[in-house]
């Protein structure tokens, strides 16, 4: 099935653009040297509206998965306490602070990893094609 361009309704959108994830034809790509990355595909109409970056709903919405990941781990690690002392099971308070602390150092990486995305482009063009 051929995909339709969102710019120009063309019937050879191969490409993807990086910055609003539309389906774009080869002719609504701008070129490289304008861009100033290679790998990425930028459309005409994100170059004219200048956008250089993703926004910060955009990385959620594509990062959703290891945002689950992240949840879980976090239900995972800090549910259980409260429940067992809502069960009776008496545990002291203090076991809660290796807890919070497990938490807060699996969160950093997820983060930064969330800013990176959102700056940079991908390395790889495979990224970009439409499956």
């Amino acid at each position: 099935m051929e995909s339709q361009c969102y710019i120009c309704g063309s019937k050879f959108a191969t490409k993807k653009c990086y910055f609003c994830e539309h389906k774009i034809c080869s002719s609504c790509i701008v070129p490289a040297d304008v861009t100033g990355n290679h790998t990425t595909t930028k459309c005409i109409t994100c170059d004219r509206r200048r956008v250089k970056k993703i926004s910060i709903l955009s990385v959620l919405k594509r990062n959703v998965f290891i945002l689950g990941v992240l949840g879980g781990f976090w239900i995972y690690t800090v549910f259980p306490l409260p429940f067992l002392q809502m069960f009776g099971i008496k545990i002291d308070p203090t076991s809660f602070q290796p807890i919070f602390i497990a938490t807060a150092v699996m969160t950093i990486p997820f983060l930064f990893m969330l800013f990176a995305w959102q700056k940079r482009s991908p390395n790889s063009s495979e990224s970009t094609q439409v499956e």
